[in-house]
């Protein structure tokens, strides 16, 4: 590959806000779209990439915008982890419209933190991305809620094949193997197609799908097919590095049931939510 050699354009003067606005929060490596190439455009403004690495057409969150987002975060005094979350946007926000990142104080020498731990100990699990071809819109709406389900299943393969085939009409971000493997199926910032006809405490504007992040755990939901221990430590991980990452409240870490009573009972009734709460709780 050749090297571009194009010096990268200066930041803007501090103080004089730059006409480019950031994009809405939720995105990260593998993510691709209007909203990327936004970011990747504000990136350019602020001095952290150059022109030439923008990819033409739609935007593709690949090494070299994570490592322009890493620089930024750096600058910024933010948890350094590649990903746009609302703290990071936030700061950007700062940064376009002409304010100066936080300048550095001496500190008392602290224990260094795990690699690849972001501020507040939170970590990333590690998951795979296979997309699905069932998403849209969340039409503005903001993450505020988690919605779990069971897929009615024990068949991994099968509930993979259901959630991302184009043509089922049905979808999750996240789908839980039975031994643990965390499946990233749909992009954070658009809608899946898990929740259906339902409501969030009574409201239903925007509607759950607009507004929530739905995990599917393999399990035929008869309440007597245990979830699996592999399955208990997966989402003791992503449920709360979720919550954290887009600050979502207990009381929106809801079971379909919850959102469709009367219409649907999951996740089944040998669920333990216990589990799940008390690992959330310990970070929000």
């Amino acid at each position: 590959m050749l090297k571009d050699l194009t010096p990268a354009k200066p930041a803007p003067t501090p103080g004089k806000p730059s006409g480019v606005t950031a994009p809405p929060a939720g995105l990260e490596r593998g993510s691709t779209g209007a909203a990327v190439k936004q970011l990747q455009t504000a990136l350019v403004k602020l001095g952290h990439m150059t022109q030439a690495q923008m990819n033409t057409g739609p935007g593709i969150y690949g090494p070299a915008t994570e490592a322009a987002v890493k620089k930024f975060q750096s600058q910024w005094k933010l948890g350094v982890d590649g990903e746009y979350g609302p703290k990071t946007k936030a700061a950007m926000d700062k940064a376009l419209a002409g304010q100066k990142p936080p300048t550095s104080t001496p500190t008392t020498p602290t224990t260094p933190t795990t690699p690849g731990t972001p501020t507040g100990g939170v970590k990333k699990p590690d998951m795979k991305w296979v997309p699905s071809a069932n998403f849209s819109s969340r039409g503005g709406a903001d993450i505020d809620a988690i919605v779990l389900h069971h897929t009615a299943s024990n068949n991994e393969a099968g509930d993979l094949a259901t959630l991302t085939k184009k043509g089922t009409d049905v979808s999750a971000h996240y789908l839980i193997g039975q031994d643990g493997t965390i499946y990233h199926l749909v992009d954070d910032k658009m809608a899946a197609w898990h929740a259906g006809v339902s409501s969030l405490h009574g409201d239903k504007s925007p509607s759950v799908n607009a507004r929530s992040l739905g995990i599917e755990i393999t399990n035929d939901g008869s309440g007597k097919t245990p979830f699996t221990e592999a399955q208990y430590k997966a989402l003791e991980k992503l449920v709360p590095y979720l919550a954290k990452t887009y600050d979502i409240p207990m009381k929106n870490i809801v079971g379909h049931k919850d959102v469709a009573p009367g219409r649907k009972v999951d996740p089944a009734s040998n669920f333990n939510w216990d589990r799940i709460r008390r690992a959330t709780d310990a970070v929000i």
